[in-house]
């Protein structure tokens, strides 16, 4: 009964906020949609995330990244992430009394003040390998307002920390045109999984704040996937921000350490590089294709999205003891704030399926970490949501 009292209580304390904005900035569902059939809007037995839970957290605004994993050639990208997009409108329009497509911080306010959860929609892993800029409005007319600049591999136009190594010593002029136009749409652009060469140039490159939506701290964790201090302060002057990551493996120093070299736990036979790198084999012949590859691409990665969440994600018993709590994420946003004050850091969890996040946390736990952010006086309007309104209103250049 108490712990029924407290999460109540913690609840009411997020509502009361200002503008009773709670948000995560980096979260995924579409792809389970399309790829599983499920309902987002119903709790689900895996994963540690979906909708309804988090709306039962309290959370009221989320920026939904659609991501065409496994789709890293020409064509294939651009294909998937039309589906994926296609399968995102579907899902607003089959829950219109709970959910709302917000396209600027307005619209987040209005639809939070109705009831419903405002949700944003991103790309993450690649709009475009090439970096086809009337591919990029075409999604911006179809609602989308961030991307990830830097792709899982390194694209035509930007090298990713990913897999694909440097080709282009951070971006090159292509990616600098499409930065401009980025800006001048008022598209937020994510520095995320780029290399930090790449990070900084695109920093420097935009006329308008960026966001780096789920990463971690080096300063923190020694991980190379995490921001350094340096990055950080020029993504601050430039008036941008950070979302702090749940995965176990960018916040903890002592799971990182662990880790290190070990090779990911398959999932009824399925790898999570799996997931994410899906290419065949296959050789596609000139002339020759007529659907034979993209049917086989298709068959492959179904195949392994529903195996892979078929069963709930398991750590090794020796890892176990080394997962990070919530006090440990806080280390992360306590870094960020005595670099930048409360308005450089904010919530981009990226909760997922087949690795290790914060102990005992999903989605209905949103109360747990408001709770460990109060207990170090950061509970903030600033980090729990206004931050991400904030950048969202500057994505757009001046004149």
């Amino acid at each position: 009964m108490l712990a029924i009292l407290k999460r109540v209580l913690l609840f009411a304390f997020c509502a009361a906020l200002h503008a009773q904005i709670l948000a995560d900035g980096h979260v995924h569902i579409t792809n389970r949609v399309y790829w599983e059939g499920i309902d987002p809007w119903k709790p689900q037995p895996v994963g540690q995330f979906d909708y309804a839970r988090a709306r039962g957290g309290g959370v009221n605004f989320v920026i939904e990244n659609i991501a065409p994993y496994g789709y890293n050639t020409y064509n294939t990208t651009v294909k998937h992430a039309a589906r994926l997009i296609e399968t995102f409108h579907r899902t607003l329009e089959a829950h219109r009394d709970q959910m709302e497509l917000a396209l600027t911080s307005a619209d987040v306010r209005r639809i939070v003040a109705s009831g419903k959860m405002a949700v944003m929609l991103s790309i993450e892993a690649g709009f475009d390998q090439e970096g086809d800029i009337d591919i990029l409005r075409l999604w911006y007319r179809l609602g989308v307002r961030v991307i990830q600049f830097s792709s899982q591999v390194t694209t035509a136009y930007a090298d990713s920390s990913v897999r694909g190594g440097v080709k282009w010593s951070g971006i090159n002029e292509k990616g600098r045109r499409l930065i401009a136009e980025m800006n001048r749409l008022g598209m937020l652009i994510d520095i995320s999984h780029a290399t930090e060469a790449a990070q900084r140039q695109i920093i420097a490159a935009s006329s308008a704040p960026v966001v780096a939506s789920h990463v971690a701290l080096r300063a923190i964790c020694s991980n190379p996937a995490n921001l350094s201090d340096d990055v950080l302060r020029a993504l601050i002057a430039k008036g941008g921000m950070i979302g702090i990551h749940s995965a176990a493996e960018q916040i903890g120093q002592r799971y990182y350490d662990w880790s290190r070299g070990k090779r990911s736990i398959p999932v009824n036979g399925v790898t999570r590089e799996q997931i994410l790198f899906g290419e065949l084999s296959l050789i596609r012949s000139p002339n020759q294709d007529y659907g034979e590859y993209i049917d086989a691409l298709d068959a492959q990665q179904g195949d392994r999205w529903r195996r892979f969440y078929s069963q709930p994600w398991h750590e090794s018993p020796e890892g176990e003891a080394l997962v990070p709590s919530l006090d440990d994420w806080v280390a992360h946003v306590e870094h960020a704030v005595a670099i930048g004050g409360p308005k450089s850091v904010a919530i981009g969890l990226d909760l997922t399926q087949a690795r290790s996040t914060l102990k005992n946390f999903d989605a209905s736990h949103y109360p747990d970490l408001v709770e460990a952010l109060r207990k170090h006086n950061l509970a903030t309007p600033e980090i729990l949501g206004e931050n991400w309104l904030r950048v969202l209103d500057s994505a757009k250049a001046p004149n």
